[in-house]
């Protein structure tokens, strides 16, 4: 297997509440920026697994370790799109770095 599709990485948006909310309340809101890394075999899993640990310890982001990578979360203001492409980013050279260590 090509060793950059043993790790697939996605990115999924989660906002504290509705549309609705949005617009009554402001945009003034923060939404959480999901990164998930799931492994396609069982050494591309464990080396996730390993990251996941190092990085829990390490940094301040909310890190879920699953059955099958792990789950990468950050909050950011609603408005805040810059800091949504540097993260993005970031979790791209991420998952080279942690393709690197299989």
């Amino acid at each position: 297997m090509d060793k950059n599709k043993r790790i697939e990485i996605k990115f999924g948006l989660t906002a504290p509440g509705s549309m609705w909310n949005l617009l009554y309340e402001g945009m003034e809101q923060n939404i959480n920026l999901r990164t998930t890394f799931k492994g396609k075999d069982e050494e591309s899993i464990e080396v996730l697994i390993r990251f996941g640990e190092i990085l829990r310890k390490k940094k301040d982001y909310d890190i879920n370790i699953t059955n099958s990578g792990i789950e990468i979360n950050k909050e950011l203001p609603i408005n805040d799109f810059k800091s949504g492409e540097k993260w993005t980013d970031l979790m791209e050279k991420l998952k080279d770095e942690i393709t690197k260590m299989i």
